[in-house]
């Protein structure tokens, strides 16, 4: 199919667009989607390979969508998706389009969106929107959930399950799109959404599956089989024999520091096959210098790259950039990139198809694991196709590879909702929201769930569990209802009778807990403490906000016995310092190294220091940083709610815990231009505060250089 058949659902200048972006004709998977009824006002499932263009369908359906005086919310799994299709859908701007996306903090209702025709968020920030009341929201005709699949992950599938539910309340009209890779049960998420389904096999570029063992690959596709003699040397040799013909390779390895070492010796592989990186290697030291960031810039200047959530934003753009231009030839990265930012390659080695899990130990990785990893195989248009190989040790090995993953069946999309802690986070919000006001219509929502539709029984004995662990932390209450039920709508209730004819309403407090989008248990933990002491103090309040469900502890290494003795020499300071024989213990030794990370960085420690001794990488720091910061905020809200005392307190730890800075820096490291390093050389040289900057000017320049003066002072004086 030509692109000129769209112009009547498109328009000719929305066909321009197309070709000005090298689109003459259409894939047959996206020709097939479109004979299916992409152009109808019906729910639409498409189950389509990676890089098959299943996000220019989604361009396509929102733009006619737009056309008829809709308005379009997309929804990616990550930040770093959300502001790669934003740039990518900004080319419809040029016809009149408005295109936005937001993924700041999660209290703000970002009500200039309401302009913007199409939206891009992640799952999470599109619910707090929700429970912030955002006005724009309700005026969403088109939910496009890119990567549905992710209904299976245990961390972001109930948000998403709850998340379109919520949609589906609000405007029972609403046309919802659902994009993934090729998955096995897509006919029951089809039939969940009322949906129609198309999938497909077909991939622009040939895949290969196959597994090397002692030195022979063997690749295998649909109607072909391959058999090469590359010499041993596993990784080595695989990735010598694709730079040699041209190609660029992406290594998946189990853990950071395995990715980082394959990194460093393939490195000695892809220096005969660039020319100088140094500008690159710059670019990635300019926001840090330590350790890890110099092992990269070493890699990078020779040709390679590692990838892991430890980098920084900025270090994993340069990568993701400088691979895409073909300047990086091999990136060697941790599952995680397998579903996120499109980075294909002409080659995909799985290192170890095995991964550390808790309570597993070293266990096989699911067979859609693989498949995501395997999806990246092929450059579309640069490539004559796509191989995804593994590695065996032994003829036994790859037997039991060949039959597991390569003609394996990947395993079904399942709900993760029934968990108690999902329920409990998303019934506060649905209560608080007006979703439901009594336990009937509660249920009833849950009926309509994924969950529900793929087991067919709801969690009753959970949900009552949860609602009066809420009304127990006066979160929520029950009081007289309207109306009397003498039956409730599936399943026996008769132990439910405490909940006919009463309403459940959110209290101010719990509708403030539902806001802040944490854990109800986090709010309670706040409040709780919060009522129990008056007093606070640094460490204390860091613990307290460790001790958050919501907040990501430091593992606890067999070489930092020195927490536990700085934990109890503090222990008339926290708020909690259970037994040693407790079997909470471990986790409070945890929380308490997290705290200990946290009081170093606002107490203006170096932050490779800080790194070195926690065994993080700045890229961990940043994100503990930023979720404690997030935890402050509520902390504070609540104690603002609550009239506690230190609400000042609070507030000034927050501003500290963003900057890395003691209290004394504050007013200065707020001026753009000015950060911890900065505002501590003037500090120190007697200029304390904005006034001082304006009133020695000169003595700023030499402190902080003339150029960088300039801008500084220029902000504070257009304040």
């Amino acid at each position: 199919m030509r692109v000129e058949e769209l112009e009547p659902y498109i328009t000719p200048s929305g066909v321009e667009i197309l070709k000005d972006n090298g689109i003459e004709i259409l894939f047959p998977p996206q020709e097939g989607a479109i004979e299916g009824g992409l152009f109808s006002n019906d729910n639409f499932v498409i189950a389509i390979p990676t890089a098959s263009g299943k996000t220019l369908l989604a361009e396509l359906a929102m733009l006619k969508e737009v056309m008829n005086a809709g308005k379009c919310l997309y929804i990616v799994p990550l930040r770093a998706l959300a502001v790669e299709k934003y740039e990518e859908f900004k080319k419809w701007e040029s016809i009149g389009l408005k295109v936005g996306y937001s993924i700041g903090d999660f209290e703000s209702r970002d009500e200039w969106l309401g302009e913007s025709d199409i939206i891009v968020t992640t799952s999470e920030k599109a619910d707090s929107f929700l429970r912030n009341g955002a006005s724009w929201i309700k005026r969403i005709t088109c939910l496009v959930v890119d990567e549905i699949h992710l209904l299976d992950s245990g961390k972001r599938g109930p948000v998403l399950e709850i998340l379109i539910g919520k949609f589906r309340r609000i405007n029972p009209e609403i046309r919802i799109l659902a994009l993934s890779a090729t998955i096995p049960n897509a006919e029951e998420i089809a039939s969940w959404l009322d949906a129609r389904l198309y999938t497909s096999e077909w991939r622009p570029t040939k895949l290969y599956e196959g597994i090397y063992c002692d030195g022979v690959l063997e690749l295998f596709s649909a109607d072909d089989f391959e058999q090469k003699e590359i010499g041993r040397g596993d990784i080595a040799a695989l990735t010598l024999d694709c730079l040699r013909d041209g190609g660029q390779v992406l290594i998946f390895d189990s853990t950071r520091r395995n990715a980082e070492s394959t990194a460093r010796k393939i490195s000695s592989i892809t220096m005969k096959f660039v020319d100088s990186n140094e500008d690159l290697a710059r670019l990635v030291l300019e926001e840090n210098e330590g350790e890890m960031s110099q092992k990269l810039a070493d890699c990078i200047r020779l040709g390679s790259a590692f990838h892991h959530a430890g980098l920084l934003n900025s270090q994993r753009r340069v990568v993701e950039e400088a691979f895409k231009e073909g300047r990086i030839k091999v990136v060697v990265a941790t599952p995680t990139l397998a579903a996120g930012v499109n980075l294909p390659a002409r080659r995909v080695i799985v290192k170890s198809y095995r991964r550390f899990e808790l309570g597993f130990g070293n266990a096989p990785i699911k067979v859609m694991e693989y498949k995501q990893m395997a999806g990246r195989a092929g450059r579309p248009g640069l490539d004559p196709r796509g191989e995804a190989i593994l590695i065996a040790k032994n003829k036994r090995e790859k037997e039991k590879l060949m039959e597991r993953y390569i003609t394996g069946t990947p395993e079904n999309v399942e709900s993760k909702l029934g968990a108690e802690t999902h329920l409990r986070f998303h019934t506060l919000s649905l209560i608080a929201e007006g979703f439901v006001s009594d336990f009937s219509e509660l249920l009833d929502f849950y009926s309509q769930t994924f969950f529900f539709h793929q087991n067919r029984i709801s969690p009753v004995s959970e949900i009552e569990r949860v609602i009066n662990q809420l009304c127990n932390w006066g979160f929520v209450e029950r009081v007289s209802g309207v109306n009397n039920r003498d039956t409730l709508e599936f399943g026996d209730f008769r132990s439910f009778n405490s909940y006919i004819g009463r309403d459940l309403l959110a209290t101010p407090l719990g509708s403030l807990i539902s806001k802040l989008y944490i854990d109800p248990l986090t709010g309670y933990i706040f409040v709780d403490n919060l009522y129990r002491f008056e007093r606070l103090n640094e460490i204390s309040t860091l613990h307290l906000v460790c001790r958050a469900p919501d907040m990501e502890t430091l593992y606890l290494r067999k070489s930092d016995g020195w927490v536990e003795d700085e934990a109890y020499l503090l222990r008339e300071e926290l708020t909690y310092f259970p037994s040693e024989y407790s079997p909470d213990y471990e986790w409070f030794l945890a929380e308490m190294k997290t705290a200990f990370c946290l009081s170093e960085w606002v107490n203006e420690a170096d932050e490779d220091a800080i790194c070195d001794k926690y065994g993080i990488s700045p890229g961990d720091l940043r994100r503990i940083v930023e979720t404690a910061e997030w935890l402050v905020y509520s902390l504070r809200r609540i104690s603002n709610f609550i009239g506690h005392p230190q609400q000042s307190f609070f507030l000034k730890l927050e501003s500290r815990i963003k900057y890395g800075i003691r209290e004394e820096l504050i007013d200065l490291v707020k001026v753009r231009g000015i950060g911890r390093a900065r505002a501590r050389k003037l500090f120190l040289a007697g200029i304390k505060d904005r006034r001082d900057v304006l009133e020695h000017r000169h003595k700023v320049a030499a402190i902080i250089g003339k150029k960088t003066a300039e801008r500084v002072i220029r902000e504070i004086e257009g304040e």
